[in-house]
């Protein structure tokens, strides 16, 4: 079985205080158009191939559906790794509820998609998500999903990401919350998107985040800056990959023009 795990950026971020000890936050999420490849097949263990992470979680993930369901089975499985890692857009977690949603159908289990997700709430914050992929305001500590009734339009995106990637734990740990409320913000993205105003859209798009994670890596830092001098650029989860929506050739020519050698670039899309 082959199964394609979807990368997310984020429209909306927003990061209020501690909740034993984890922040909570209102996180509009989307899926894009970049995917990570898994493959599945029935065996006797659970096996990656090429795995060199210790605690890989997709390991965790497949060894999390047998014992909740108590088969005594096992999986191998490939990765083709396309999305960047440490890199803000949940390739982890994609790939981790790719394997959830693939042994559900390779072993014919018939679990729902919320107890899917109350599996994936076991292996991270942001893995809930993607057992469905519609486009969600994920709240509680990221881990709990409510679908949006919202249209998202057919959008070109732009992905950049340096040769570095960032602590999510150090971003977190280095963000100040301010007490103000960003509500007004994620209603006018939810508008924006049901209207079909882009640039209503690139008006009310935000990331607590992007300035904790600016301060901890001034190549991107000044890379983010300079980009924003020429295009609408924003930071996507805890970076350090960035990302514009519907570049003009102008905007798209001046960011080519300014990026360091090495640089991940990818041309896509969001949306239908």
């Amino acid at each position: 079985m082959e199964i394609k795990a979807y990368a997310k950026i984020n429209l909306a971020l927003e990061v209020m205080g501690l909740c034993d000890g984890y922040h909570m936050v209102n996180n509009l999420m989307v899926l894009t158009d970049l995917y990570d490849v898994i493959t599945l097949e029935k065996d006797k263990s659970i096996t990656l191939k090429d795995n060199k992470i210790e605690d890989n979680i997709m390991i965790k993930a497949a060894n999390a559906f047998f014992n909740h369901f108590k088969i005594d089975s096992g999986v191998y499985m490939t990765l083709d790794k396309r999305i960047p890692v440490a890199a803000g857009l949940a390739g982890g977690s994609t790939d981790a509820a790719s394997v959830l949603k693939g042994l559900n159908e390779l072993y014919n289990v018939n679990a729902s998609s919320k107890e899917l997700e109350d599996i994936a709430k076991t292996l991270g914050s942001d893995v809930p998500f993607f057992i469905d992929g519609r486009i969600a305001l994920c709240t509680n500590r990221g881990e709990v999903v409510n679908h949006l009734n919202c249209n998202v339009p057919l959008m070109r995106l732009t992905l950049i990401k340096i040769e570095e990637g960032l602590s999510t734990a150090l971003v977190y740990k280095n963000y100040k919350y301010e007490g103000i409320s960003k509500k007004d913000k994620i209603d006018n993205i939810i508008d924006s998107l049901n209207e079909g105003n882009i640039d209503k859209l690139k008006d009310n798009i935000f990331n607590d985040l992007t300035k904790p994670a600016l301060s901890l890596n001034e190549n991107l830092s000044n890379l983010y800056k300079k980009l924003n001098l020429g295009a609408r650029i924003y930071l996507s989860g805890s970076g350090p990959t960035m990302f514009g929506i519907n570049l003009s050739e102008k905007e798209l020519e001046y960011v080519k023009n300014n990026l360091p050698e090495n640089t991940f670039i990818y041309e896509g899309y969001i949306g239908k």
